[in-house]
């Protein structure tokens, strides 16, 4: 695909030439060339859609395109794969979809400081939409357990979640204050955070999370609060907006007076009293 002008057109104010770069665009993202590429080939193809958002001017323009790049990782879903009984094994498309997520989070990382106020808004909307369909596809996948475990490890705890000091703060916290929201959403299955499906599911979405790999995501975070080297500022906002969500203890994910909650207060007391200058 010749980058410049797949950009030019994935961005442009008429419609007509959007939905023809997207189409095409899809058919490339399915191709086995492109499925059996390397990294390098995803990383440039995100550059790409990056830059494709980057120009992308109006509101409305902007919106529709955010949903429709979030909804590429969808095209690596094949009901087939879910019949497969090789579980020590990614499937191809698993092992694309691994990829094209990893593509993602390296150039929004690389990106992020060039990133200016004005357009600031739009990329953490594509930050939402990327992050619902990534879990949307792991949801489809029927929470394939190697799946889940390749996505958490090479994926978030690589990039955005990895709490490497290069990383910048801004990513890993707007995770922060998505995280549940976006997963909440796969329980409605709405495709927009403003939607309101709660009469779609027969089943509770208590007993909907049980099913799901809640525990291993929160994980991640209370791994990241854990460690004395991840920036102040995010262990902070785990603690204070993640850990004492109320969905996590209703779903059953954490207790009311569960140990992690207490710990990470009486870390958060010490480290205070420590900062505190007392004097010679």
């Amino acid at each position: 695909m010749e980058t410049s002008n797949f950009v030019k057109q994935l961005s442009a104010v008429n419609r007509p030439v959007r939905e023809k770069a997207l189409e095409a665009l899809q058919k490339f993202l399915v191709s086995d060339k492109i499925k059996q590429s390397k990294q390098l080939q995803f990383d440039k193809l995100w550059k790409g859609l990056y830059y494709a958002m980057w120009f992308a001017d109006k509101p409305r323009p902007q919106q529709r395109l955010a949903n429709k790049l979030g909804e590429l990782y969808i095209l690596y879903f094949n009901e087939e794969d879910n019949k497969s009984e090789n579980t020590d094994e990614l499937t191809k498309n698993d092992k694309a979809f691994i990829k094209f997520s990893k593509a993602f989070w390296k150039v929004l990382c690389i990106e992020w400081f060039n990133i200016d106020r004005y357009r600031l808004d739009k990329f953490l909307l594509l930050t939402r939409r990327v992050l619902f369909n990534q879990m949307k596809y792991l949801q489809l996948r029927q929470w394939d357990s190697l799946l889940v475990e390749k996505y958490i490890n090479k994926v978030l705890k690589a990039l955005p979640l990895s709490g490497d000091r290069k990383v910048y703060t801004g990513i890993p916290l707007h995770v922060t204050d998505i995280i549940l929201d976006e997963f909440e959403r796969l329980f409605t299955n709405a495709n927009d955070e403003f939607e309101n499906d709660e009469d779609k599911k027969d089943e509770t979405i208590e007993e909907w999370v049980k099913a799901t790999p809640i525990k291993d995501l929160m994980a991640i975070f209370q791994g990241l609060h854990a460690e004395i080297l991840t920036p102040k500022a995010i262990r902070m906002r785990i603690k204070e907006d993640l850990l004492t969500d109320e969905r996590l203890v209703q779903w059953g994910v954490i207790e009311a007076t569960t140990p992690a909650v207490k710990e990470v207060e009486e870390e958060e007391s010490k480290e205070d009293d420590e900062e505190e200058w007392k004097g010679f």
